[in-house]
């Protein structure tokens, strides 16, 4: 099992067939395991099943953040125990970042640690979960709060799978990729925004590569240095405080999320208390607000029921001595990380989002 973070671990790669038989022959001696879920077993695996053995071991979980607990975990434990996987064994991650994220906790736990690469199916995987190596599982309705950073020996992101995705798991990987954007690199955000208002609705998935290489490549540069999340890794965060308040929130009312699409209202919250407490420009942050909430889902929370979303937000796993940590904005491309809202500048957030969401009801 890795540690040390290595960028040319990552694959990016049309011809997934071949990639993925040259390097199970030089690993021949492994014996391997695959984790997926049942939606992926279904649509993804067939698409490279050629290159397993017709007995091949496969494990499939049930699908949704509902299933990303320890007991799936242990499920898994208990199916490699009884196929007798060892130390040298390679388990290989198919699947969306749930997948990646539970069958990562499970390989780097069990016999303290075996080996596994992670072949991410869906954009939001390919562009996030794929760099980095955090693994986790949900604990008592909040997102990520055990796991470990265990690095894939590989990562193989190809465009095959993404002709699997519906609309919604499109919207979901750009949340995180408009984030890498807004964090690093103006001109990336606008051929984003572009890309959804032109080539979107075509369906035009294929000309996603080198968008998602781009994307991939900036949280390369958050990562490279700072893999145990100390300095530079935590600006990744931006949107991410309420966004995983809100995806707690929407979870709990059984009206589910998507994790990327949550990130998206939590910039919009995140970016108005950069204007004001770090001096974001606030005719920037209209334009910017505008153009997501003209993309993605319309948003209401009643206000009753913002005490909930602070609840989860106090539980967040980046917080220190109790108090809430955001990234802010001074401008696009310059992230402040560690950033301490209070109550009342949560409920205004929230407030704002509400308000600008009415009015980009078309």
């Amino acid at each position: 099992m890795y540690i040390n973070f290595n960028p040319n671990d990552i694959i990016h790669t049309d011809e997934i067939i071949s990639d993925l038989k040259t390097y199970l022959n030089e690993n021949e001696t492994k014996q391997i395991f695959i984790i997926t879920d049942k939606n992926c077993l279904k649509l993804c695996y067939p698409l490279i099943k050629s290159v397993f053995p017709e007995n091949q071991s496969v494990f499939s979980i049930e699908i949704g953040e509902v299933y990303k607990t320890l007991e799936i975990v242990t499920k898994i434990w208990d199916f490699l125990f009884e196929k007798r996987a060892d130390k040298n064994s390679l388990i290989i991650n198919i699947g969306g970042g749930i997948v990646t994220d539970v069958g990562g906790f499970s390989a780097s736990t069990f016999k303290r640690g075996i080996s596994f690469i992670n072949i991410p199916t869906t954009l939001l995987a390919q562009v996030d979960a794929s760099v980095g190596g955090k693994t986790g599982i949900n604990y008592k309705g909040l997102k990520n709060q055990i796991g470990t950073i265990a690095m894939p020996e590989k990562v193989f992101v190809s465009p095959r799978f993404l002709k699997t995705l519906n609309s919604d798991d499109i919207l979901s990987g750009f949340g995180e990729m408009i984030k890498h954007a807004l964090i690093y690199n103006e001109k990336h955000y606008f051929e984003l925004i572009n890309f959804i208002k032109n080539e979107f609705t075509e369906k035009k998935i294929i000309n996603l590569s080198s968008l998602i290489n781009e994307s991939v490549n900036i949280k390369i540069h958050f990562v490279k240095n700072d893999v145990t999340e100390n300095g530079i890794r935590k600006m990744l965060n931006f949107g991410h405080t309420f966004g995983h308040a809100l995806e707690s929130y929407f979870f709990s009312k059984k009206k589910p999320v998507k994790h990327g699409i949550a990130v998206i209202y939590g910039i919009i919250c995140e970016l108005w208390l950069s204007v004001k407490y770090v001096n974001f420009d606030k005719e920037k942050f209209t334009k910017i607000a505008g153009e997501l909430l003209n993309i993605y889902p319309k948003i209401f929370i009643p206000e009753d029921e913002f005490n909930l979303i602070f609840g989860y937000m106090q539980y967040d796993k980046k917080n220190k001595n109790n108090t809430i940590q955001t990234v802010l904005l001074k401008d696009v491309g310059f992230p402040v990380i560690q950033r301490v809202p209070d109550k009342n500048d949560i409920f205004e957030s929230l407030q704002v989002l509400n308000s600008l969401s009415k009015e980009n009801i078309k």
